[in-house]
């Protein structure tokens, strides 16, 4: 008895010290180094040396643009998880075309390379190999996670492709202790994944802190058609979830409307919509105003912006600038406006009309909002087991008629996000205690005298469950990653 005794504290001391590591790794991994590129067509191989760290490299990030990045504070245009491989090939790219790249590492606790990687650039040619075929390794399935009791998150070591019909059938997930199967009832890509190496599994309710294994067919391919391959490379071992599956979200088959259209003054009007819109690429080409009775003499739409509407929805309302106008009446006409969801607004619910100023009456009117802060990072530090969240952020010196600063959270990926606190216009800090583990997203907002606010920034923490089953899980975000980047020193 006094063995099991024993071997059960040192079991315990072992994970508390494990645990005790984990939580307070602050050493950067070392810079990457060694960095090369290939073109292809339509694309660029990056390779890449491995990195250091002191407790062990979790994975890259390949940082790519079509812009040099040479000082402090500079950032390039996307960036894309390519988990932990030393081999990335960037797809999509435009042939003819010069793009940078650089490369950092990351490990488990977050911390990321102090400095780009020295940078490297390549042009993508019509002749160089082919970006799809030139690939020649197979897919691994690098992790598996159940996020819920009927959700699983598998990664893939590199982009890869589901079947086209009964993408499910391709993943088999058998419980360890009773060898029965969990039958899976759908799988699709991750959206917002840009490295294409996420797929979320339905499955049918798991039993709490079972063990399943996972093993991938051969109809899944990368996106070069190199099928993964069966054996160890194909399988990921998870732990059943005790957490429900959050309820479904509708889907929004509403298209938007336009509730109405007010004047500002000479040379500018509101349009209210009763929800978030899209613009084109040419946003003037979304709106015609003509005056009423003789549709060919119409205002030059010079400028477009978007904000909130009277009810706070953002994106719901949009700032038209406009020619000089005279003191008739126009009627506002939109056109090809959509939805984030795409829903195309209706011919009969797409017009407005508003009463043309001779002179800039409202000139002093302020319809413009304070610019959005800088340098938004999230902290969190673990007390008991729950954890306290610190935001931090930097004002921009010419926001000086802001009112107030407007805090918001997410728990759903910014698909919702509900008030969190209004502060002062001098507050660069917020606190927030007591958050239980989990994926948050806080987004800020500067709003002014004249009830204008910013479109805001984001940035987004995860939580680690605590204990030793927080071991190996990744307490950062690819947001924030790129928000700390802005920070690197550029190797040029």
């Amino acid at each position: 008895m006094k063995k099991i005794a024993s071997l059960l504290l040192i079991t315990t001391l072992l994970s508390l010290s494990t645990f005790t590591a984990f939580a307070a790794d602050k050493a950067n991994p070392s810079d990457v180094v060694n960095v090369k590129v290939t073109a292809l067509d339509g694309g660029v191989k990056v390779v890449w040396d491995k990195a250091t760290d002191d407790v062990g490299v979790t994975g890259y990030q390949v940082h790519y643009g079509t812009s040099s990045v040479t000082k402090q504070g500079q950032d390039y245009d996307k960036l894309v998880d390519a988990k932990n491989v030393q081999e990335y090939t960037v797809t999509g790219l435009t042939n003819g075309t010069k793009y940078y790249f650089s490369v950092t590492a990351y490990d488990a606790a977050g911390n990321e390379s102090q400095a780009w990687s020295k940078e490297v650039s390549a042009t993508p040619v019509k002749t160089g190999g082919s970006a799809a075929t030139s690939d020649t390794t197979a897919p691994k399935v690098a992790s598996a996670e159940a996020i819920n009791n009927q959700e699983v998150q598998v990664v893939f070591s590199e982009a890869i492709v589901l079947p086209k019909t009964s993408p499910q059938d391709a993943f088999d997930i058998e419980d360890q202790d009773k060898f029965e199967p969990l039958l899976v009832t759908g799988a699709k890509m991750v959206g917002q994944d840009e490295s294409g190496t996420t797929v979320i599994l339905s499955t049918s309710k798991q039993k709490a802190n079972t063990q399943y294994k996972l093993t991938v067919g051969i109809d899944v391919k990368d996106k070069a058609g190199n099928p993964i391959v069966s054996g160890t490379s194909d399988t990921g071992l998870f732990k059943g979830s005790a957490t429900d599956k959050p309820a479904e979200i509708a889907e929004d088959k509403e298209a938007p409307t336009v509730v109405k259209v007010e004047s500002v003054d000479n040379t500018h009007f509101i349009v209210n919509f009763d929800k978030g819109i899209v613009l084109s690429i040419d946003p003037s080409e979304n709106f015609t105003i003509a005056v009423d009775g003789n549709e060919t003499k119409k205002l030059d739409v010079l400028g477009v912006k978007l904000g909130t509407n009277s009810a706070g929805v953002e994106d719901a309302s949009a700032v038209i600038t406009t020619s000089p106008q005279e003191v008739v009446k126009y009627n506002v006409k939109v056109v090809d406006i959509k939805d984030a969801a795409g829903n195309k607004i209706a011919a009969d619910k797409s017009t407005g009309s508003f009463q043309g100023m001779a002179v800039a009456s409202g000139e002093g009117v302020d319809i413009i909002p304070p610019k959005d802060v800088a340098n938004f990072i999230s902290d969190k530090v673990l007390k008991g087991k729950q954890y306290i969240v610190t935001l931090n952020w930097t004002i921009p010196e010419e926001n000086k008629d802001t009112k107030e600063q407007l805090i918001y959270k997410s728990t759903d990926k910014g698909a919702k996000y509900a008030k969190e606190a209004s502060l002062t216009p001098d507050k660069t800090s917020y606190k927030i205690e007591k958050m239980d583990p989990g994926e948050y997203w806080f987004k800020i907002t500067e709003k002014d005298e004249a009830g204008n606010e910013s479109q805001g920034v984001i940035t987004k923490i995860v939580l680690p469950k605590t204990g030793p089953e927080m071991i190996g899980l990744v307490a950062f975000s690819l947001f924030a990653g790129k928000m700390i980047t802005r920070k690197k020193k550029s190797k040029v």
